[in-house]
């Protein structure tokens, strides 16, 4: 069976296009089930037609015999915020009768397990987006000290994105506060390649929100597997 070890539901917002960071990060033995609501571009109209359909979207995962759901991008707790996105996702985890998060929820929790208290955070996003994805982790009890994306309009202007773009501008980010406990790189862009190399520049963790999910998985389904290579959230 695929997947013999954990089948992993994977909701986006947009589409989930392979090869993505997965495929670097992706243990023996598990899979990822994926499915999309074809959020074309990052307007609040796109994001609420996306959460409108949260429900029916999820329903394919436990028919598919899937482990764990995570629900990727940002859509839900940009838009309704992290209370209220904790909320509903308690409320779809009963329905589906499987444990069920957030990318962005699964970071906070992460980054938590790190033991850190603040972090700077690199996005592909405009800034609008930016200033709700800074509330989002603050009120989830982590100081942001500073936000930088890069713009990116669409999806799938994301994945055209090099691979070092993530680097770059956490990079910068840390240059100019090198206070913050934390490197955070949030979105769909391909942002775990080089956690590494951040973790080694900086002395300070990295965390992908990719990276993140993975880990949240491993969790909440009590299996360990330490993955070498992509930063310290994931060595275990």
């Amino acid at each position: 069976m695929s997947g013999w070890k954990a089948r992993i539901g994977y909701l986006s917002p947009s589409v989930f296009e392979t090869p993505s960071d997965w495929d670097l990060i992706l243990p023996k033995g598990f899979t990822i089930v994926a499915s999309g609501l074809n959020v074309q571009s990052h307007t609040d109209a796109e994001f609420n037609k996306a959460i409108d359909a949260l429900g029916a979207g999820l329903g394919i995962f436990a028919a598919e015999e899937c482990d764990a759901i995570l629900m990727g991008g940002i859509t839900l707790g940009t838009q309704r915020g992290y209370a209220a996105e904790q909320e509903v996702v308690a409320k779809l985890s009963r329905q589906v009768g499987l444990p069920v998060s957030t990318a962005m929820s699964a970071t906070v929790q992460a980054l938590k397990h790190l033991k850190v208290r603040s972090t700077v955070i690199a996005t592909a996003y405009k800034e609008t987006i930016n200033h709700a994805v800074k509330k989002y982790y603050e009120d989830g009890g982590l100081e942001v000290l500073a936000i930088k994306g890069l713009d990116v309009a669409k999806p799938i202007d994301q994945v055209k994105l090099p691979e070092y773009a993530s680097y770059k501008v956490a990079r910068e980010l840390f240059r100019r506060h090198p206070g913050a406990d934390s490197l955070l790189i949030q979105g769909r862009w391909r942002s775990v390649a080089y956690v590494q190399d951040l973790e080694d520049d900086t002395q300070k963790p990295a965390v992908s929100s990719t990276a993140a999910s993975l880990w949240w998985v491993l969790h909440v389904l009590g299996i360990k597997v330490p993955i070498e290579g992509f930063g310290k959230l994931l060595r275990g």
